[in-house]
């Protein structure tokens, strides 16, 4: 491939990686306005049209691994696992 193929290729993932951004500040946008309305009428589920919308509190409970490094490091060197991922980074 040559350099002008992979700089059309860099600049294509760009522009995708900005409509991705724009997309979902959009989609928070108007998951909001829809939490909004159901909070407003005090509704957990709703029906609109042919769309049930639910809204629930979820929890869940995760281990702090800084703090258990801070103050049990002899646990935290027992169950720490290691995980590896490739990065691409393109400024």
């Amino acid at each position: 491939m040559s350099n002008n193929d992979l700089h059309s290729v860099i600049k294509e993932l760009k522009e995708f990686k900005l409509l991705k951004e724009e997309a979902e500040a959009r989609i928070t946008e108007l998951e909001n306005i829809i939490k909004s309305e159901m909070k407003s009428q005090e509704l957990d589920k709703m029906f609109v049209g042919e769309y049930k919308c639910s809204l629930a509190v979820v929890t869940s409970n995760r281990i702090d691994s800084k703090a258990l490094q801070e103050n049990r490091p002899d646990i935290y060197s027992i169950f720490v696992k290691p995980s590896t991922y490739e990065r691409l980074t393109i400024k």
